[in-house]
């Protein structure tokens, strides 16, 4: 009797295991058009994806679809992306309930769809409170007069050798800026950021992490053996156990009393302080917290900065006047054949190039979206209260053309001392957010910008290589231009300055 009812259930196994199957994604599918309500949105997506293929294989349509779907009202759309409902924000004000209510019980910041699984324990980003505002404190530090200028040395040097190289390499033909300027800007992260704690192995070993990294960000999540995610996972751990040994080195050289050379001796000098007085050392300075930190902030810096080098260029070859005004300003201020740095004085002269950055920034901001996960249910508006869960993504990018005077057009006058549209209109200029986790680096971010306009434009002349669709925006992981910006290159002065640290 027993040897029947086994066979008997045996053979209705594959039916159980079926129709729970499809149990699931009916439950699946409900649940969606639940978690939906009345927002624009696709009626029904794939099991268990949901829409993650149509994401990767090509964001930037997907992207401007949920936009499009999200209209002028109610300014959000939903979608469904490998089991996590998501709600896209077009709309500035919605966006700013987002940003204004970053706490435990409402929104957590989590830098990426599955962010706290690929960037490991120790995140900037995602604290809260008391121990949020103790790590901004510390950083303080990072972004005094003083550093800024070091860190300014720092980047005129790096810039000027990758110009020489990028002009004598490509004889005059077209080059595709995009892994050119990425190059530049690591060797900028790691020399700024960690400086003389990085010996050549380390840093081989960095760029091919790093590499590692950007490209599981843009896969499917699955942290499976051998997947890209799980490679990029990986990769993020190395990372910071290298930048974590750059911390206790630093602390060890701060300690004897020498003078900081790079962002993670500002960091530490007034933590080995601490120390040196008998008081217990502040709250998250162990190095492996460091180490992790110290990732989020070249992430940031990183690929944010890659893409804004790369949209100046494009914008500086399609407006002449705009370039010609760069050009007469920088010019008036700093000579390359004074074979001197621009100093932060000379650097606060350039008020137009400034106003370019800033638009460059705000016309093509790098992370177009902020992605953050409801913690508990919210009401968003009176209609609409997204789920516990959900991953919302509040659109930078489509505030910046809200409010501005003529947004679609780049003008970089607009943020001049008569018009002051970043004051009118600051609400709308998000591209280094809001709240209590506004990018703590933005004016690193920008005076970086802003040299990088003054000597490109100052020592070479160059041309786009025009293409089809060359303008369109593509996600890697930030944005950049399709064709990765392919220009000519040649030398317009006489000769390289021959910069040196004094």
């Amino acid at each position: 009797m027993m040897d029947s009812s086994v066979s008997i259930l045996a053979s209705l196994t594959p039916y159980i295991l079926v129709s729970a199957f499809l149990l699931y994604l009916l439950l699946e599918q409900l649940s969606y058009i639940r978690k939906k309500g009345n927002l624009p949105g696709p009626l029904f997506v794939p099991p268990i994806i949901g829409n993650a293929i149509s994401v990767v294989r090509d964001p930037t349509s997907f992207w401007y679809k949920q936009s499009a779907l999200a209209g002028n009202s109610p300014g959000l759309s939903a979608n469904y992306l490998v089991g996590k409902f998501i709600v896209y924000i077009r709309d500035t004000e919605l966006s700013h309930q987002i940003f204004t209510n970053v706490r435990p019980d409402a929104f957590h910041f989590v830098g990426h769809p599955f962010g706290k699984k690929l960037f490991g324990d120790h995140n900037f980003i995602y604290m809260f409170g008391d121990d949020h505002k103790s790590v901004r404190r510390q950083i303080a530090p990072n972004f005094t007069p003083k550093a800024l200028s070091t860190y300014s040395s720092l980047m005129q040097l790096i810039i000027l050798r990758h110009l020489r190289l990028w002009e004598e390499s490509c004889n005059g033909g077209p080059v595709s800026l995009r892994n050119l300027v990425r190059d530049l800007n690591l060797e900028t992260s790691q020399t700024v950021f960690v400086g003389p704690y990085l010996d050549e192995e380390d840093k081989d070993r960095f760029r091919t992490d790093y590499n590692i990294f950007n490209l599981g960000t843009m896969t499917l999540p699955f942290d499976l053996p051998g997947s890209a995610f799980r490679e990029a996972r990986m990769a993020v751990k190395r990372l910071a156990s290298i930048l974590a040994v750059c911390a206790g080195k630093s602390k060890a050289r701060m300690a004897a009393g020498e003078e900081p050379t790079c962002l993670i001796d500002f960091w530490m000098q007034p933590i080995v302080a601490e120390a040196a007085s008998g008081n217990p050392p502040p709250p998250h300075s162990r190095d492996e917290e460091i180490g992790g930190f110290l990732f989020d902030f070249l992430f940031a810096a990183q690929d944010a900065s890659t893409s804004s080098l790369l949209w100046a260029v494009t914008q500086l070859e399609s407006k002449p006047d705009v370039l010609r005004r760069v050009r007469e300003e920088v010019g008036k201020i700093w000579s390359p054949e004074s074979d001197e740095l621009i100093t932060v004085d000379q650097l606060a002269e350039m008020k137009y190039t400034l106003n370019v950055a800033r638009e460059v920034v705000r016309y093509r901001p790098p992370a177009t979206m902020v992605p953050h996960v409801a913690a508990e249910d919210f009401p968003l508006t009176k209609t609409y209260t997204v789920p516990k869960g959900t991953i919302v993504f509040p659109s930078v990018f489509d505030s910046s053309f809200q409010g501005f005077t003529e947004p679609d057009r780049f003008d970089p006058d607009r943020f001049s001392e008569t018009r002051k549209e970043d004051q009118v209109f600051k609400r709308n200029f998000l591209a280094f957010g809001w709240g209590s986790h506004q990018c703590v680096g933005q004016r690193y971010a920008l005076n970086h910008l802003v040299l990088f306009i003054a000597m490109f434009s100052t020592l070479l002349d160059f041309k786009r290589v025009r293409s089809d669709g060359c303008d369109e925006i593509v996600y890697c992981p930030t944005i950049s231009p399709k064709d990765g910006c392919t220009v000519s290159l040649s030398r317009r002065v006489a000769a390289y300055p021959e910069l040196s640290l004094n």
